[in-house]
């Protein structure tokens, strides 16, 4: 995910330079880094990866390994008990509010379940925490944390969010306010990224009520532009060259269109067009730093907290 980001700084003003020497250093990602969104509760959203972990670097290190958005983790000491879940069995039961059972009483107990405290999931949470719920055993950690990403993102696994626009700009523009949004245009050097991402263009098409012939012949400003030099750059800077994967359409790119900015359409192929014409455009939402209050993830879990929000507290850094 997000591999744009790497070299933004970047400039290529040496043609003496071999395609060797420019490309090694794009073989060096950035270490994406999960921060603590919420203390004492979990994410519902779809797990695609489950181990016990012995600590919380260990579960970060799985989840960028299975290309995981987010993950939920439980600390050891927190045993495998979800109090608040056994709360709302005594209620029920009519014994009372305490989740701790009384000395002298039968513990009431749930269904045994194979439980492991690293759970990796597909994506992130939105910035409304839909799928938050209280769970005294977990802890969630996400990449997209200041500010979580806007209602109106997309999540494609393995892929990162996204926010198709459908407001007609020209690439400078477009550009612009991808930034605004604290991301920069879709990333499409690769087969998953050019197949996903168009897919979630006709989607989006589709859903605007668009006839699917108008759907298909929709076009999207990506973050692949050739104004340097008639050589294609990422958003980064990242000459096209280092990247293997290509999806042009018969006749692009040409001397023609040049120097141009390139769309994405629905049907999965790429397109050079004059930089100052208007079109739709993909947004890719940054990953971030750790929120602007840190969770308080030493607090004891309680039922009487069950909102468990953000707090500040001591800043979490993971290896």
């Amino acid at each position: 995910m997000q591999s744009l980001y790497i070299l933004a700084y970047l400039t290529f003003f040496a043609t003496s330079i071999q395609p060797s020497q420019i490309c090694a250093p794009l073989r060096h990602r950035i270490k994406h880094q999960f921060h603590a969104v919420r203390h004492c509760q979990r994410s519902k959203r779809t797990v695609i990866g489950l181990i016990n972990a012995d600590t919380v670097s260990e579960c970060a290190e799985y989840a960028r390994r299975k290309h995981g958005m987010a993950f939920n983790y439980g600390p050891k000491n927190r045993g495998q008990v979800n109090l608040f879940e056994l709360s709302t069995i005594r209620k029920e039961n009519g014994t009372g509010n305490s989740p701790h059972p009384s000395k002298g009483t039968d513990a009431i107990t749930t269904e045994p379940e194979e439980f492991y405290n690293c759970q990796i999931l597909d994506c992130a949470e939105h910035r409304n925490l839909s799928s938050i719920v209280n769970d005294t055993r977990f802890d969630y950690y996400s990449l997209y944390t200041r500010p979580l990403p806007q209602d109106n993102a997309t999540c494609v696994p393995s892929i990162g969010m996204l926010v198709v626009e459908d407001r007609k700009l020209n690439y400078s523009l477009a550009f612009n306010e991808c930034q605004s949004m604290g991301g920069s245009l879709a990333h499409v050097a690769s087969e998953a990224r050019t197949n996903l991402i168009s897919h979630l263009c006709a989607d989006v098409s589709l859903a605007a009520n668009k006839s699917a012939a108008n759907a298909s012949g929709e076009m999207y400003y990506v973050g692949l532009n050739g104004t340097e030099g008639n050589k294609f750059f990422t958003s980064a800077k990242e000459p096209l060259d280092c990247f293997l994967y290509r999806a042009w359409a018969p006749g692009h790119p040409s001397n023609v269109n040049q120097p141009g900015c390139v769309a994405l359409s629905s049907n999965r192929s790429w397109t050079v067009h004059k930089c100052n014409k208007p079109l739709a455009f993909i947004c890719e939402l940054h990953t971030s730093g750790p929120p602007k209050h840190e969770v308080r993830l030493k607090r004891k879990c309680s039922v009487k907290r069950p909102n468990n929000r953000i707090a500040p507290g001591k800043k979490i850094l993971l290896s």
